[in-house]
């Protein structure tokens, strides 16, 4: 739980500072100024705006808003996309660069499917609510207890409740 809840935390943070960091690592620092750089001016923007993209996606389902923590599968998915991107800064072999289009890719369709699938799950519980509700009785709303015959109850109050004037009796 730990681990979902900080991939959580640095979903927005990496979507700016792994295009950041391919952009200085590769462009600058490795392949220098030059064509190489132009081709990595023009990915890194497209980068930033599907990792913004996804990270959208996910934070967008209300399970994941209300745990403040992704899927199992989410942080699968982002980690090893977070790393390839960091490797993609180091080394550019098209082996690397190929895996990095991919996993991006298949995040965002990943993503995009798990909002879909909680959006339907969440419709259908509301439908199978309003039948039950149409047929009688409710689904997922609990039913309160029956009242409960408890025997004689004494009250004692602050106040004399005798009649004035009346012979009290024991």
């Amino acid at each position: 739980m730990v681990v979902r809840r900080v991939v959580y935390r640095v979903l927005f943070p990496f979507a700016f500072l792994l295009p950041v960091w391919l952009l200085i690592g590769r462009g600058i620092l490795l392949d220098g100024i030059g064509w190489n750089f132009l081709g990595y001016l023009i990915v890194c923007p497209i980068l930033f705006v599907l990792l913004l993209l996804i990270s959208g996606l996910i934070v967008w389902r209300p399970g994941v808003r209300r745990d403040r923590a992704v899927s199992g599968w989410d942080a699968a998915v982002l980690i090893t996309l977070w790393a390839v991107l960091l490797a993609a800064g180091f080394v550019a072999h098209p082996v690397i660069v190929a895996a990095a289009v991919v996993l991006v890719l298949g995040a965002f369709w990943f993503a995009a499917w798990e909002l879909v699938t909680e959006g339907r799950r969440r419709v259908q519980a509301v439908m199978d609510d309003v039948e039950a509700t149409l047929g009688g009785a409710r689904a997922s709303v609990p039913q309160r207890p029956q009242s409960t015959d408890i025997g004689e109850v004494i009250v004692v109050t602050s106040e004399d409740v005798t009649p004035s004037g009346g012979d009290r009796t024991s």
